[in-house]
C-alpha cells in the first residue's frame, strides 16, 4: 500500500511537534544544553507523574515513612554504596529516552559531602550497563538544590537513550528495571489501588 500523504492528516496531527514542545516534552539536545547551562529552562514532570508523585508523597506518610527512607530501604545498594535504577516519576521526555536515577547512599556520601569524581561515575555506569559510557546514549546531571525532592539523599539524573546503545546496555537496563518494578512497594500498591478502581460499580 501507499504510504499516507501527509497533506492529507489532521491539521492536529500536522502541529503535534510544535504541540507537544509546548506542552514540555524535553528533547535529547535540550538535556544536554540544560545540563551544561542551568540558566536555561531544565525538564518537568508532566500532570499525571505530578499526580503519581503526589499519591506515593501521601501514602508514604499515611505510613509514617519519609521520601528519604523509603528510598533508603528499597534501592538495591552495590558495594560501592550506590545504585542505579528507573525514575518512578519520570520527566517528560520524547519518546526513545529514559529517565534513571544514579543514587548514592548518605553513609558514604553524605548530603553535605562531595560526590564521585567523574571518571567514578562512569566506572559506576559501566558497572550497572556494561559499555563505557558514551554521550550518544548517556548523559546525566545533579539537580540544583532548589530542585532536589529528596535532598537527604543525593542523586544524578540519569538519561538513557536506548536507540544510540549497543545490545547490552538495553539487555542491562532492562533486568535492571525488572528487579526494580519487582520490589517497589508503591508499584504494588499502585496496581492494587487500579484494581480496587476496576471493581467498583459504574454509576
Amino acid at each position: 500500500t501507499s504510504p499516507l500523504c501527509i497533506t492529507t492528516w489532521p491539521s492536529a496531527l500536522l502541529q503535534l511537534p510544535s504541540l507537544l514542545e509546548g506542552m514540555g516534552v524535553c528533547q535529547w539536545e535540550a538535556i544536554a544544553a540544560y545540563a551544561a547551562d542551568r540558566d536555561l529552562e531544565g525538564p518537568e514532570r508532566d500532570a499525571t507523574e505530578e499526580a503519581r508523585y503526589d499519591a506515593q508523597k501521601q501514602w508514604l506518610s499515611s505510613r509514617g515513612e519519609a521520601p528519604h527512607e523509603y528510598v533508603l530501604r528499597i534501592v538495591a545498594w552495590d558495594e560501592a554504596c550506590m545504585a542505579l535504577e528507573p525514575c518512578l516519576v519520570p520527566y517528560y521526555l520524547e519518546a526513545g529516552m529514559e529517565h534513571w536515577l544514579l543514587w548514592f547512599n548518605p553513609e558514604r556520601y553524605p548530603p553535605a559531602g562531595d560526590l564521585p569524581p567523574e571518571d567514578q561515575i562512569r566506572e559506576a555506569l559501566q558497572r550497572f550497563l556494561g559499555p563505557a559510557p558514551d554521550p550518544e546514549w548517556v548523559m546525566w546531571y545533579e539537580n540544583l538544590p532548589s530542585k532536589r525532592s529528596v535532598p537527604a539523599v543525593r542523586h544524578l539524573h540519569v538519561f538513557l537513550r536506548l536507540s544510540a546503545a549497543s545490545p547490552p546496555v538495553g539487555a542491562a537496563s532492562r533486568m535492571l528495571r525488572q528487579a526494580w518494578e519487582g520490589r517497589s512497594e508503591w508499584l504494588a500498591e499502585e496496581r492494587r489501588q487500579r484494581g480496587i478502581r476496576s471493581e467498583l460499580p459504574l454509576a
